[in-house]
């Protein structure tokens, strides 16, 4: 298939410390591909913890250079035990407030991005967030800041919004002129953003006649909630269960919908058979580190050995679409 017109999107899914997931799996794919992954993409989207990363690979938030995605897994494996860090009284805790201080992934946050500003983004970036105060999708946008500055934000603050997940982390309240915002973890509608990130790229690149989405996922629950349990649920029997059942119903939702979009081809690099304790958002036991790396090395071999790996990459080998005849510079979006 000739790519001479074709754009190439990127989609990074959240679900906290398994950003491991994709952090090696990009890891491989950059090296297939021998350059940047910005340079091979004319969109990146990320939720959450795929937000923090479309950040770190899309930006100039390293002295002008972007992180490498070995790098960003080293900001899981240091940073990790931090952010998520338990104490006796975390189970008291989360029953009435945020599971977590958001002061270490603040910090951490701060340390990696330096004070850049989305103005940094290499390419387009689409990172996603929920506004509590509208009740409305919230999508920060770097190609809207031509048009309107204001739209200019601190990266921390892009990473903090997209990553602030209800009962882990607190809102962050942002303001921008007359405008005021509670935003939380856009996991809670797209957790896996391939489907908003191919409409984005549409309307970005009109001209375009094929769309290639790769799109890399943070590891498959193997979760089995049997009607006997869940028949008994109330708030409380929920609690712990709502929120995965969301996550993992809207990101296989995407899967099934971009699989049959006409003109489009779709890539998911999903990880299967996650153990519970691999599962969970918060595990940052140092075994539960060494597991998840283990889990995408394996991955990553797979893909390597049955030739789907390197079909991405022959995808993806002439680079940025918009760089070509035939498809337009990005338009500014609403």
């Amino acid at each position: 298939m000739s790519t001479s017109k074709s754009v190439k999107v990127l989609s990074i899914d959240g679900g906290g410390i398994r950003g491991i997931i994709p952090a090696v799996i990009l890891d491989k794919l950059r090296a297939c591909l021998e350059r940047e992954l910005w340079q091979s993409f004319d969109l990146i989207a990320g939720t959450s913890t795929g937000g923090i990363i479309a950040l770190g690979i899309g930006t100039g938030c390293k002295g002008g250079q972007p992180y490498s995605p070995a790098e960003l897994l080293n900001f899981y494996v240091e940073n990790g035990p931090a952010i998520f860090k338990k104490n006796l009284l975390t189970t008291l805790r989360e029953l009435c407030a945020p599971k977590y201080s958001p002061a270490a992934l603040e910090a951490a946050l701060a340390a990696s991005f330096q004070g850049a500003k989305f103005s940094s983004a290499l390419t387009p970036l689409l990172i996603s967030s929920y506004d509590l105060e509208g009740q409305i999708p919230f999508f920060f946008k770097s190609h809207r800041i031509a048009a309107n500055p204001s739209f200019d934000w601190e990266l921390i603050h892009v990473a903090r919004a997209t990553s602030a997940a209800p009962t882990y982390f607190p809102p962050l309240h942002l303001t921008r002129g007359q405008d005021d915002f509670a935003l939380v973890d856009g996991g809670v509608y797209v957790n896996n953003p391939s489907m908003a990130a191919y409409a984005e790229a549409r309307a970005l690149y009109p001209d375009a006649d094929h769309f290639v989405v790769v799109s890399v996922g943070t590891g498959d629950r193997q979760d089995h909630i049997r009607y006997s349990a869940a028949k008994k649920w109330g708030l409380l029997g929920w609690a712990t269960k709502i929120v995965p059942v969301f996550m993992d119903s809207v990101s296989e939702a995407v899967d099934y919908e971009l699989k049959t979009v006409p003109g489009c081809t779709y890539y998911r690099l999903q990880a299967s058979n996650l153990i519970s304790s691999a599962a969970e958002m918060d595990n940052v036991s140092p075994q539960n580190l060494a597991a998840l790396q283990s889990i995408a090395s394996n991955y990553v071999a797979s893909i390597s050995d049955s030739g789907l790996l390197a079909r991405i990459c022959a995808e993806l080998s002439e680079g940025r679409g918009s760089n070509m005849p035939g498809v337009g510079l990005p338009r500014s979006a609403k």
